[in-house]
């Protein structure tokens, strides 16, 4: 049995009970199991960190915000959930970054920052898929996924770059339910185990994720809904917020389908 030692990991499961977070980086463990090639793979898109302005804005628990800070890069950092910044705040500390996050809505970003980005990232599975249903349990609303990619458009300055991954063509076409049981997993001590099943709606486009952790025998169950968008409607819906140079991009280390865009010039 693999013992994981990484510390972001073990103090997820220190204990009391796992949270959505816990599992999310348990996700990025089994996900981006070599991070140093993930961070490699996107500092090698971003270019030269000097002068380079990114904006993180689903930035979760840090990664890979944290370890492109460290390498040099201007990282700003934003999330909508409280307690996935929680997490990120300790990650921060024990990796001895000064690195920050704010908790800002994505419809409220233009009026936070009050500037716009070289680039902004939008990673970790499709994050942006989950506007308006990851912390409420409210049916995904069409609406709101198109207002969320059209912030995240109006944040890249003019010339900038926008970076953020989708799950891949064979998975999002799958209309059977799909099913992962990841190998258990010695985590402080305790024995963990993940399983996990997601269920593409196609007529109704939206997708549900479940989720069980196991800790020593005790079962939580996770549920999380979000909306269901093929490669080609996202590239609509990107080309539609006035972005152009939309490709898909193949970026070592990353675990899902990696698209960019960028703003024109004025």
């Amino acid at each position: 049995m693999e013992v994981v030692d990484s510390e972001r990991v073990r103090a997820c499961f220190d204990g009391g009970r796992p949270d959505i977070a816990a599992l999310w980086e348990l996700c990025v463990h089994f996900e981006w199991p070599d991070r140093a090639a993930v961070v490699d793979g996107i500092a090698s898109w971003l270019g030269p960190p000097d002068g380079l302005s990114v904006l993180d804005l689903a930035c979760g628990t840090g990664f890979p915000a944290i370890e492109l800070a460290a390498r040099g890069y201007d990282m700003t950092c934003s999330d909508g959930s409280d307690l996935m910044l929680g997490h990120f705040r300790a990650n921060a500390a024990r990796a001895g970054s000064a690195l920050d996050a704010a908790q800002v809505l994505w419809h409220d970003l233009g009026e936070f920052y009050g500037r716009t980005f070289d680039v902004v990232m939008c990673r970790g599975g499709g994050s942006y898929l989950y506007a308006g249903t990851w912390d409420k349990d409210a049916e995904p609303d069409p609406a709101a996924l198109g207002e969320a990619i059209g912030r995240f458009a109006a944040m890249v300055r003019p010339g900038g770059r926008l970076y953020l991954d989708i799950m891949h063509a064979d998975d999002l076409a799958r209309r059977e339910p799909a099913r992962t049981e990841h190998p258990p997993v010695s985590i402080g001590g305790r024995v963990v185990r993940l399983s996990e099943t997601t269920v593409n709606h196609i007529e109704s486009r939206t997708r549900t994720w479940r989720s069980t952790l196991v800790v020593d025998g005790t079962a939580y169950e996770f549920e999380r809904r979000s909306h269901h968008m093929d490669h080609a409607a996202l590239v609509e819906m990107l080309t539609g917020a006035s972005l152009t140079d939309v490709r898909p991009e193949a970026i070592p280390g990353e675990h899902y389908q990696v698209f960019t865009a960028r703003r024109p010039e004025l």
